[in-house]
């Protein structure tokens, strides 16, 4: 995928204040799309969308390259207002304002010069993956210094703002979890592992895939530790298969230094979820997973809508009756299942297609990888219908305009290709 673009426009997106302006919408895709609820959605959406407009010079996400998208998008409308049941004006024009500002980023990063975004990802989540380790040592160092601040329902403890945490569980004990600047670590962790990603794959730097490593282990999430054994396990691969004979054997004994402890971490967390401590997790997700599957059984084709409430109704009626979960744990439950709430709310075929568009974006080369590292963590968190993460899906929808370069991604395979 290569958007052409007049002489002049590579030249002014890549001057300084222009890169700021652009990874400063970045960001703002951040905070949308798993953010804290205390940042407030609708101006940052807003904030979001402007920012795209002025990287672009005002234009319009109205390309050649756009018409499937767009169709899809325009299918997805007709859906929602075709289906049974009652329409949330409120719930529709959020989420249609999420859908607009993906496309708008997309438009974007289509105007930048090539390898914009592998550069301002790189740049961001560095400072994230910092972020997370920060939090560690702070947390247990100067303790003291945190202080507790109620968003919602959750009690947080922060620092500046800047570095979050929180307990779920006080008599828990051992690392605190960090939250950097979102709802959970479950999130965080996608963040990082994508971080981890671009370090291994795209930058290809050892020091920032130990950085990033570190980072994602720090988060202590069990879906967080298995996509970075697959990332590190794709790179061990990768380095065997090609290469000089110091270097395999360089990645080999990096892979043994590393292999022990996420076994260990992996192994440990899955066994606490089961039996252990926070085995109310798996019972939450368990209980997710097979009250989503119900409502989609009771409306496949045409789902039930993006609405929160209107989830709740159903599963009123639906829900998973063998878990053991509380009925206080399960009342007014919205789903943490990204996939699961991908299919009810868009119905069976509509959702094919947005899953489709997880192993065949045109962002990034390792298509295989990226779609293990999107699921697996959409699995676990209900944060795709936000703009990062539906602009890495849309991305599957543009036409393709020089068949020489169908298979171009917008990412680099490696470090020499990133662009301010």
């Amino acid at each position: 995928m290569h958007a052409p673009t007049t002489p002049a426009t590579p030249l002014l997106r890549a001057r300084p204040q222009w890169v700021a302006l652009r990874r400063l919408a970045l960001f703002m895709a951040f905070l949308i799309s798993g953010g804290m609820l205390l940042f407030p959605r609708e101006p940052i959406l807003l904030l979001l969308i402007a920012l795209c407009l002025a990287v672009t010079g005002l234009r319009l996400p109205l390309r050649r390259e756009m018409w499937p998208l767009l169709l899809l998008l325009a299918a997805v409308g007709l859906v929602t207002l075709l289906r049974p049941g009652p329409l949330s004006p409120g719930s529709l024009i959020s989420r249609a304002t999420n859908f607009a500002a993906a496309v708008f980023m997309l438009n974007m990063y289509l105007r930048a010069p090539q390898g914009a975004l592998a550069g301002d990802l790189l740049a961001l989540l560095r400072w994230l993956a910092i972020q997370a380790l920060a939090t560690v040592v702070l947390a247990h160092a100067v303790g003291g210094l945190f202080v507790p601040i109620n968003i919602g329902e959750q009690s947080y403890q922060t620092l500046l703002l800047l570095f979050n945490y929180h307990v779920t569980i006080e008599e828990l004990g051992g690392l605190i979890r960090p939250d950097g600047f979102f709802f959970e670590p479950g999130v965080f962790q996608i963040y990082l592992n994508l971080y981890l990603y671009l370090a291994l794959f795209v930058a290809r730097r050892p020091g920032q895939a130990l950085l990033a490593t570190l980072a994602v282990m720090s988060t202590q999430s069990t879906t967080g530790i298995v996509i970075c054994a697959v990332l590190l396990g794709g790179a061990l691969w990768q380095h065997l298969g090609s290469g000089a004979l110091r270097n395999r054997a360089l990645a080999v004994l990096l892979a043994a230094a590393v292999a022990p402890p996420l076994v260990y971490l992996t192994i440990d967390n899955v066994s606490d979820k089961l039996v252990g401590t926070t085995q109310g997790s798996s019972w939450a997700r368990e209980y997710d997973f097979f009250t989503g599957l119900n409502v989609i059984a009771e409306h496949p084709w045409l789902g039930i809508g993006f609405d929160v409430g209107r989830y709740l109704e159903v599963t009123g009626r639906v829900a998973y009756e063998d878990t053991l979960l509380d009925s206080a744990a399960t009342e007014e439950r919205p789903t943490s299942n990204g996939l699961i709430h991908l299919f009810y709310s868009l119905g069976i075929p509509l959702g094919l297609l947005f899953a489709w568009g997880l192993f065949k974006q045109t962002l990034f080369a390792h298509r295989w990888l990226i779609g293990v590292w999107f699921t697996l963590s959409m699995f676990g968190e209900s944060v795709l219908f936000t703009p990062l993460f539906l602009m890495i899906v849309l991305s599957a929808y543009l036409v393709r305009r020089a068949p020489a370069r169908a298979r171009r991604p917008r990412f680099p395979r490696q470090a020499p290709g990133l662009t301010a």
